[in-house]
């Protein structure tokens, strides 16, 4: 399980959603032609200290899923623990393995391994430049800064705050998250002189994802909620630092994943519960422009059951929901909806399925 969610207490299975959407089976097919530009990866991170992780993807114009791409293709299932993110830089995948402390370089065409990076529980990477990108560390102060054609660490960024996060680039700019107890700000990096160069202040305390919108806004949802840090929503004008808006979840919300829709006028988060009830319990969806938090789900998650990702289709706007079924053995299961909020297909995956990425 995400060692940030480590606290979390899981109880029961998730349920099966209604039984006209049909169950695709794995194609469990490794030794695939390359797969097209708008496939959908899904990130299962594995079971903490379980060793299996996978990485799956699904094809949305041929209706195809394909079992795992890589780590057990490869014979890397026992090294590797805790998938966390991947992204896609120049031909590479960078896969980012936290509890294994190393980023994975694979070929994008034969998915291949090409190199190993050893960084200390890496969380994100975001390229910021030629070569250049910054990947963040939980339970670290720093981001390091690595050379995506020469796979080696070529400088650290440090910062006065711990567990560095969530990263958007604006302009020449990359803001950051920390997802510390204590710190109630973003920082705003400088790329092309890996310095920090200001901070904007936000609602409430532990800022941990961020986002840009269309109207060139940041947003920051920040929060701890068993350390007992309320989670709080915060929108900051990028050009004098201002707080246009800022929003305060209920004190028992622990609301996680922020996303924005293909045209970046909505916003949608996670809400769980971990107890097997439905309330506050699913998909939650709120104009950029709005005055108040939602009340209602978009989407809800059923009784003894709770979503732990979220993406959209930065295209066409697809929604992609990821239930980790309990981190069972059997794996979870990925649900996909219109922009409507319609379900239109479901598909078993590997066991947590825990970050989207859509090769666009």
């Amino acid at each position: 399980m995400d060692t940030k969610n480590y606290k979390i207490l899981i109880i029961v299975l998730s349920l099966a959603l209604s039984s006209c959407v049909k169950d695709k089976p794995d194609s469990q097919n490794w030794n695939y032609s390359k797969l097209d530009s708008g496939s959908v990866y899904i990130v299962c991170e594995g079971g903490f200290t379980n060793y299996d992780v996978s990485l799956y993807a699904y094809e949305p114009i041929k209706d195809s899923v394909y079992g795992d791409l890589f780590f057990k293709p490869n014979n890397l299932n026992n090294s590797c623990d805790v998938f966390q993110s991947m992204t896609k830089i120049g031909n590479n995948f960078f896969l980012l393995i936290n509890n294994s402390n190393k980023i994975i370089v694979a070929d994008a065409i034969s998915f291949k391994p090409v190199a190993s990076i050893a960084i200390p529980q890496p969380r994100y990477i975001l390229p910021v430049g030629n070569n250049k990108a910054y990947v963040t560390s939980l339970y670290s102060n720093k981001v390091y800064i690595i050379n995506t054609q020469t796979y080696t660490v070529t400088g650290i960024i440090n910062l006065p705050n711990v567990n560095t996060e969530s990263m958007c680039l604006y302009n020449n700019s990359v803001i950051l998250c920390t997802w510390d107890t204590t710190c109630d700000k973003v920082y705003k990096i400088n790329i092309q002189k890996d310095t920090v160069i200001g901070t904007l202040k936000v609602a409430g305390k532990a800022p941990q994802e961020t986002l840009i919108d269309n109207e060139g806004a940041i947003w920051v949802l920040a929060g701890n909620q068993p350390m007992g840090k309320t989670a709080t929503l915060t929108r900051i004008d990028t050009l004098t630092g201002e707080i246009l808006h800022s929003y305060t979840f209920p004190a028992t919300a622990n609301p996680i994943k922020l996303v924005t829709n293909n045209t970046r006028d909505s916003l949608y988060f996670i809400e769980a519960d971990y107890y097997g009830k439905s309330t506050n319990n699913g998909i939650y969806r709120m104009s950029i422009n709005d005055n108040q938090l939602p009340t209602n789900a978009f989407i809800n998650a059923l009784p003894n059951q709770y979503f732990y990702a979220l993406g959209i289709d930065p295209i066409n706007g697809t929604i992609y929901i990821g239930d980790p079924v309990g981190f069972a053995i059997g794996g979870g299961t990925v649900y996909v909806y219109n922009p409507m909020g319609t379900i239109i297909k479901k598909f078993k995956v590997g066991i947590g399925p825990g970050h989207f990425y859509f090769d666009k």
